[in-house]
């Protein structure tokens, strides 16, 4: 019988939510940036994902290992290969009181769909035919295509959170206005200072939250989050530069470290010259030291990756090294020479002062210069950086780029000719038909052949350069406990997490 990821065609999976934790605490979590608005199927941001996670949920999310938990279904089935049956909880309901019900599942989506309402999770479910409800709690997706192992991990995604339906059309304004299913409610925003969450006191998992209230503080600048940490002013941060771990003694603090999901990139238009031409994309590749990067930028906290990171070995991972990532300099002139630019050329690169883009850009600015290279890195304010990227006004950016277990999830949005988030120009006819196969098959053999061919022509056409995925580091006080990192960057999952003072 052939492998598939579907379990069986008449298969029911019924999800376990016993976990033992204690309850209490008042947690202080400092981050880099404060959210870009609060609507979840419009989020894009790091820092609104952040936040909606603990305020939001959707039809199943994902436990600490990035594994398919319950969300807001308590249950699923897949009678057939183009079918999902969502069997939806009867005890839950939007921090306003308003019962969960499917209506509220068939506007959600509906909403997303919409294309004039621009969510980024649209193009996740193009190819769903149609979606009913033959009961309140139940709700069918019909699908035009077997592609079902694909679909199923966005479900679990923020862009797909279930939104009520009277709140909406009740005229509220969701970026700034919030109502929820989740753990937590919306207490207080402070614009440029904290989001401060409490706990949803009728959660429908009784035992959850086990913290009193959750407070993001916004602490733009590492050694002031590094000083409010171990001044006792929040409880938990995050860290972005990894010399600041050593400020931190290990007598009065726990460092969490994991590889990431997410990367970070040199994006490229590749519709502008000189980019519009293959080799000299090859030759930016072959320039850049990716090595030396991870260890003068990143201090080694990091993994050079390709397509997908190397180091989670995931399913779908193409286990041969990438000649292309090999530093070259010779190979990147001869490159350079044969493309028609042996005296090279000069470009502008926008990015923003986050994760370190900056340093990175200075970096790859000196690597290119010995080949000729004038890279000019343009450190925008970030709304600006964004409203480029989304106008795809710029020849080049740097920025972080998330990243799934699912290949479905992490390429097809990025390198479909019309993918949402393909904000590189980047056309191509085979790596269109592949992305369509992949999402289409059944059989878990014929995806992996599908995604590492995929994965080797990506490689080849450079449609952007893969740089490395930085390792997520935190730092936090002792009292905090069953803390668990993810690798997916956008995600901090606290709704199991407690003080001990």
């Amino acid at each position: 019988m052939k492998k598939t990821l579907l379990f069986l065609l008449v298969l029911l999976v019924v999800f376990s939510t016993s976990f033992s934790a204690q309850a209490g605490g008042a947690l202080k979590f400092a981050v880099q940036v404060e959210p870009a608005g609060f609507d979840p199927n419009l989020a894009t941001a790091f820092g609104s994902h952040r936040i909606l996670e603990h305020i939001y949920e959707g039809l199943l999310s994902f436990d600490e290992k990035m594994d398919i938990v319950p969300g807001l279904a308590e249950s699923y089935e897949v009678p057939e290969p183009t079918k999902i049956v969502f069997h939806l909880r009867k005890n839950a309901f939007f921090h306003d009181g308003t019962p969960f019900t499917a209506e509220d599942v068939l506007f959600t989506f509906q909403r997303i769909r919409d294309p004039s309402f621009a969510s980024p999770a649209a193009s996740y479910y193009s190819e769903v035919l149609s979606i009913t409800a033959p009961d309140p709690y139940t709700v069918v997706f019909v699908l035009k295509v077997p592609m079902i192992n694909s679909l199923l991990l966005n479900f679990a995604g923020v862009n797909s959170a279930i939104v009520c339906k009277k709140y909406v059309e009740s005229g509220a304004n969701m970026q700034l206005q919030t109502n929820g299913t989740g753990p937590f409610t919306l207490k207080e925003y402070a614009a440029g200072n904290y989001i401060a969450l409490q706990k949803n006191d009728h959660y429908y998992i009784p035992e959850l939250p086990c913290l009193d209230t959750l407070t993001f503080v916004v602490i733009p600048e590492e050694i002031s989050r590094s000083a409010a940490l171990r001044n006792g002013d929040v409880d938990m941060a995050q860290i972005m530069e990894p010399l600041s771990l050593n400020t931190f003694s290990q007598q009065r603090f726990v460092i969490y470290r994991v590889s990431t999901l997410p990367y970070l990139l040199l994006g490229i238009n590749n519709a502008v010259k000189p980019f519009d031409n293959v080799l000299v994309r090859r030759a930016l590749s072959y320039a850049i030291n990716r090595e030396e990067i991870v260890e003068m930028v990143a201090f080694g906290e990091g993994t050079v990756t390709g397509p997908l990171n190397p180091s989670l070995k995931t399913w779908a991972l193409l286990p041969e090294a990438f000649d292309e990532y090999t530093y070259n300099p010779d190979k990147a002139k001869a490159l350079l020479k044969e493309a028609g630019y042996p005296n090279g050329f000069s470009f502008e690169a926008v990015t923003f002062a986050q994760y370190s883009l900056d340093k990175i850009g200075e970096a790859i600015q000196a690597q290119l210069a010995l080949v000729g290279i004038t890279m000019k890195v343009n450190v925008a304010e970030f709304g600006i950086f964004v409203k480029r990227w989304r106008e795809i006004d710029f020849e080049a950016f740097l920025s972080l780029n998330g990243g799934s277990t699912e290949p479905d999830i992490q390429f097809y949005r990025t390198f479909k000719s019309d993918g949402a988030t393909n904000k590189f120009n980047f056309k191509n006819a085979k790596v269109d038909e592949l992305l369509e196969k992949g999402r289409q098959a059944l059989d878990l053999e014929e995806r992996v052949t599908i995604y590492q061919s995929l994965q080797k022509l990506l490689v080849e056409e450079n449609p952007f350069l893969f740089l490395y995925s930085p390792n997520n580091l935190y730092v936090s006080s002792l009292a905090v406990k069953d803390f668990v990192p993810m690798s997916n960057q956008s995600l901090i999952m606290l709704k199991k997490t407690w003080l001990d003072k």
